[in-house]
């Protein structure tokens, strides 16, 4: 074999694990990226799940009494409130953003002869709390904790 071919032979090695070391080298940074990003949004503190919490009478109309839900005013204090309304027509329901890790909660307390229920959606779409009234004029209660990862809501 001349020397040309040779060089030429070991040119190609050179490219190919050039080539996978900088594969590698792409796959490693993918995933520290996706691990970091997830630790620089818990670092900012800003990390809320956008819940709807949602009451209904069962059978039709009704009232609730009162209407108690728990959210965070700001998304970057993990300081929570609880927002308690008085009498409140049915069905009823409220966006309301929830730190990551922390417990969405809704209570409807309906009038006495109703039986009520709520629901907690994700993003208006998937339910990750339900309840019902276990007795006319007895609470319907939903909570859940939401996850701690921040744009990971488990299945």
């Amino acid at each position: 074999m001349s020397s040309q071919a040779r060089r030429r032979s070991r040119g190609t090695v050179y490219l190919a694990l050039c080539g996978l070391v900088l594969a590698c080298l792409g796959f490693g940074a993918a995933l520290w990226a996706q691990d970091h990003t997830t630790w620089f949004k818990r670092l900012r503190g800003g990390n809320a799940w956008s819940l709807t919490y949602q009451g209904d009478a069962v059978g039709g109309q009704g009232s609730a009494l009162t209407i108690r839900y728990r959210f965070n005013p700001d998304s970057f204090k993990p300081a929570h409130r609880i927002e308690q309304l008085g009498r409140t027509h049915l069905p009823w329901s409220v966006h309301a953003l929830v730190n990551t890790g922390e417990v969405a909660r809704v209570e409807v307390e309906p009038e006495g002869h109703t039986v009520a229920t709520c629901r907690i959606l994700l993003d208006d779409v998937r339910v990750v709390a339900e309840g019902k009234s276990p007795a006319p004029g007895r609470p319907a209660v939903c909570d859940v904790t939401t996850s701690s990862t921040p744009e990971k809501w488990p299945r």
